[in-house]
């Protein structure tokens, strides 16, 4: 049985309960708090903000810099000097983002997995993996948004300035306006709504919650690779 700060998961249960609903969706997202189960303890204190920081941090950090970094360094130039085309030069800095975000991904599915054995506690195989792809396609996306901007602005800093605060109003639109009636409709233009809606952790995958962010981080490499091409960087 889980202990939280010496506390029995039941009497911490009993003290979340009697928190304010949207408290409750705040912390929890839009499932609310759940400490009955391992699925609800990971959805809580992982799943919902940790998990997300730790993606979209290393997702924005290197899509921001891929080629910004070089650019404002004045060493893009002796880059492109060289027989490689700017085309293959950006298709290998996207590659090595994703490569980042799927080994982050991948290894909060291995621990949390190896975690739940360790402690005898049963974790959903399908439910991990859901979200662990769900986390991967959400930092994905940020990434690709951050790289995107970083070939259009040329400054590092401004890419991953940008991207983060795009990133920070995707996630308390789709935390707050479930709590209010009048802008709830808005939840659906967060790619955080389609991340954890439908509690991919406890009920698996969701036949289309993928697509989104599928469809943006396209727009996000063709729009990348056009602005790459058509500036004038030499």
């Amino acid at each position: 049985m889980f202990v939280l700060a010496e506390i029995p998961l039941e009497d911490f249960a009993q003290i979340s309960d009697a928190l304010p609903k949207a408290l409750q969706q705040f912390i929890g997202g839009e499932g609310g708090l759940d400490w009955g189960s391992v699925e609800g303890f990971l959805n809580a204190q992982v799943f919902t903000i940790l998990a997300p920081i730790m993606i979209m941090g290393i997702a924005i950090n290197a899509g921001g810099k891929s080629t910004a970094s070089e650019e404002s360094t004045k060493s893009l130039d002796i880059v492109l000097s060289t027989p490689i085309t700017r085309e293959r030069f950006l298709i290998e800095k996207i590659l090595s983002v994703i490569a980042k975000v799927a080994f982050v991904s991948i290894l909060h599915f291995v621990a949390y997995y190896l975690l739940g054995i360790l402690f005898s506690q049963e974790v959903s195989l399908i439910g991990l993996l859901s979200i662990c792809l769900s986390l991967f396609l959400l930092g994905i996306t940020f990434g690709m948004l951050a790289v995107m901007i970083g070939t259009l602005k040329g400054n590092p800093s401004q890419a991953i300035g940008i991207s983060s605060g795009i990133a920070l109003i995707s996630y308390l639109v789709a935390n707050i306006a479930p709590l209010v009636d009048s802008i709830d409709f808005t939840k659906y233009i967060s790619l955080f709504h389609y991340y954890k809606a439908g509690d991919p952790l406890k009920n698996g995958f969701h036949s289309w919650h993928w697509a989104p962010s599928i469809v943006m981080t396209t727009i996000f490499i063709i729009s990348s690779i056009i602005l790459f091409k058509k500036r004038d960087l030499l």
